[in-house]
Formats: structure tokens, C-alpha cells, sequence
């Protein structure tokens, strides 16, 4: 089988040959390519080249978006710094609306290759009601053709997932507010939350009508969800009802739901599973995360599928290559004949990740990850 073969396997209740195996390379690909040390060979389309040389799957790699956002009365300003190369190093976003504006600042991190919140967007609960206007005034147009084209790059590679916008809760802890002005709304302004919440959920009826239709056969909830932000109270309350709305109405369209995890899960995961999503993904394991790998299935319950197990740290050279052999065994030794359980790295291969433990893991599957 493939390794698109494996993993649709398991979502579709039956058994593959070898343990899946997935590995989210997105991280350290573009710490490569800011570097300018990403081979050749991979750049641009040659990036399935990457996968096909560690003989791993890609996922992250095919997610998509398949729309486009037009705003009707909303002006979206971005203003960039550069450095003295000409790369960005500051940018600041403005949604400009008859009732407010609201505005963020991100700056790169040249020590992590990734981009850091410096002002939310969101600032008060005075601020929401810009942003349920923005919400309310958008319009989403279908456009499958970059999905299509992701899906005939990669063949049997990797599977495409449609990614909608977060949970609505989600969303507001982290793009619009971030954790600390949203968990002070919550206990200020609770009504504004619940109106705001309401609103974006009514404006992405269309979003998920456009998945519905999407040729993508997974969507992806990218929640990054953990458990020092959102407790079992506030997973009940504001998370497990829209998994549960969404994910019946993806199910009528034939598709598969996992959730993003990749954060402390101990007191959530057994949530996730009734709500009705799939798939709990990138579950993390002790002593990274805060759940023994030989834990999982008993917290999980038996039909939640469980894709995790390889902590992305141990990618990292100040981690021995005996360290993560030693783990992933250990996840194939536990969970190779469950038929709900799929390896994946957790969360992504860092920029200083040695990409060659990648193969190392992947030969380690293909030798005793084999289903008999």
C-alpha cells in the first residue's frame, strides 16, 4: 500500500499494511528556504522530492484553503517593515469598518523563523463588535484549483485536508485576542464572547458548504488545542457543540475530521471522541506532552482514532538518535495492531531538526510496523 493508501485505511475502518507514518516538514522547509540552504531538488514542486527521499507522508504540505475572501465595507491595510535585504521583518494589518478599526502587529523572530504576535487585533471587548461587522461582511468564493492541483502534485504522497478557519473559540484565543485578552472577556464581557461566537459561526455556513463540495477527502480543525488554555469547561462549552454541528454535517458529505492538537491533552481527550470528530491529531507524549504513550487508547476511548506518538523535540540534535528510536518503537510496540492508532511526528521537525532521523524513523516503521 501507499502511504495515501495507509492512512485512508484507517479512516475508513480498515487495515493497512504498515503503520502509517506522516511527518509535517513545513516548519523546517521554510527555515530552509529563509536560510537559503533548502536543496534544489526540493524547491517549488520538488518539495514531494522531500517526502519521496524520507519515504514518509505529507500532510501540512496539502493543506488548503478553497475559496477566496472578498469584504464588503472592510478595507484590510498592510503595512511592511523591511530589513536592510529587503525582507519583512514587521508588518502591521488594519481591518478598516464603519464601526471601528482594529489592528494588529506581528514581527519575524529571526532566532525561531517564525512570525510573533506584538498586538492583537482585538484588544477590548469594546472591539468585538468591529469584528463580528468584518465577519458579517465577508464573502467567500469557491476555487478548487490550487487544492487539485496539491492533490495531482503529491499522488500517492500525501492526502489533502480543506482547513476552515478555527472553532470560533479557538479562532479568538488565537489569531483575533489571544489568550490573555479573550480569557478577560470570558469573564468580563461574557455575552460579547457568546455574540461574537454566534456570528462567526452563522458567516461559516458557507465555508463549510464550499469543503462539503471540496475534492479533499480529510478537513482539518486547526485548533491547537491544549490544556493549560482551554479547560474540559470551556472545551464543553465552546468547543464540543461546533465539532458536533460540523462534523455531522462533513459526515453527510463523505468526508474525514481530525482535530490539531499538539498541546497537554490529559484531561481533554476523552471530549474529543463523543463530539464525533475522527481523529484527534499530533498527540504529543510524555515527557514532551502530559500523557504516557501506553495511556492514550485508555483515555481516548476505543473508536477515536489517534494519530501522534513522535515528539518533534527529539528531531532536534540536543536530542540523542537513540532517544527517538527508543520512542518510536515504543509507539509501534503499544499500538501496532490497533487499527485506530497512525504515527506522526508531533508537532513539526524544527528548523535545527537533523531531517535525516526522518528516514531513520521511517525505515524503523517499515521493518516493525508491519501489520501481520
Amino acid at each position: 500500500m501507499t502511504h495515501k493508501e495507509r492512512l485512508l485505511a484507517v479512516f475508513q475502518g480498515k487495515r493497512p499494511d504498515v503503520m502509517p507514518w506522516y511527518a509535517d516538514l513545513t516548519y523546517w522547509y521554510s527555515a530552509e528556504v529563509i536560510k537559503g540552504t533548502l536543496p534544489e531538488r526540493y524547491r517549488g514542486d520538488g518539495v514531494v522530492h522531500l517526502y519521496e527521499d524520507l519515504n514518509v507522508g505529507a500532510h501540512e504540505h496539502l493543506l488548503n484553503c478553497p475559496w477566496r475572501t472578498e469584504y464588503e465595507d472592510v478595507r484590510v491595510l498592510v503595512e511592511e517593515e523591511r530589513d536592510a535585504d529587503g525582507k519583512p521583518v514587521r508588518t502591521r494589518t488594519s481591518w478598516v469598518t464603519p464601526v471601528g478599526t482594529l489592528t494588529q502587529v506581528q514581527e519575524f523572530e529571526p532566532n525561531s523563523y517564525c512570525w510573533a504576535y506584538r498586538e492583537y487585533p482585538v484588544k477590548t471587548p469594546e472591539d468585538l463588535k468591529v469584528l463580528r461587522f468584518i465577519f458579517q461582511h465577508q464573502h467567500l468564493i469557491p476555487d478548487y484549483t490550487e487544492q487539485q492541483r496539491i492533490i495531482d502534485l503529491f499522488g500517492d504522497w500525501g492526502v489533502a485536508a480543506s482547513m476552515p478557519n478555527r472553532t470560533p473559540m479557538a479562532n479568538l484565543f488565537v489569531i483575533w485576542m489571544g489568550v490573555t485578552n479573550a480569557s478577560y472577556a470570558l469573564a468580563d464581557a461574557p455575552e460579547e464572547i457568546e455574540e461574537t461566537i454566534e456570528v462567526m459561526s452563522a458567516a461559516e455556513d458557507p465555508m463549510y458548504e464550499i469543503i462539503c463540495n471540496a475534492p479533499a477527502p480529510l478537513v482539518y480543525f486547526p485548533d491547537n488545542i491544549t490544556g493549560e488554555v482551554v479547560s474540559p469547561r470551556i472545551f464543553q462549552k465552546y468547543y464540543a457543540p461546533y465539532y458536533r454541528r460540523r462534523a455531522e454535517q462533513l459526515h453527510r458529505a463523505g468526508k474525514y475530521i481530525f482535530v490539531h492538537i499538539d498541546g497537554t491533552f490529559k484531561n481533554l481527550l476523552p471530549y474529543v471522541g463523543p463530539t464525533g470528530v475522527d481523529c484527534a491529531q499530533s498527540l504529543t507524549p510524555a515527557p514532551v506532552g502530559d500523557v504516557p504513550l501506553e495511556d492514550f487508547r485508555t483515555l481516548a476511548g476505543p473508536d477515536l482514532i489517534l494519530w501522534g506518538g513522535v515528539p518533534a523535540a527529539y528531531f532536534s540534535p540536543v536530542y540523542s538518535e537513540e532517544t527517538l528510536k527508543e520512542i518510536v518503537l515504543k509507539a509501534i510496540r503499544l499500538y501496532k495492531h490497533d487499527p485506530r492508532f497512525m504515527l506522526c511526528v508531533c508537532d513539526q521537525v524544527p528548523p535545527d531538526g537533523i531531517i535525516e532521523r526522518v528516514k531513520m524513523v521511517s525505515d524503523l516503521v517499515e521493518e516493525y510496523g508491519r501489520i501481520e
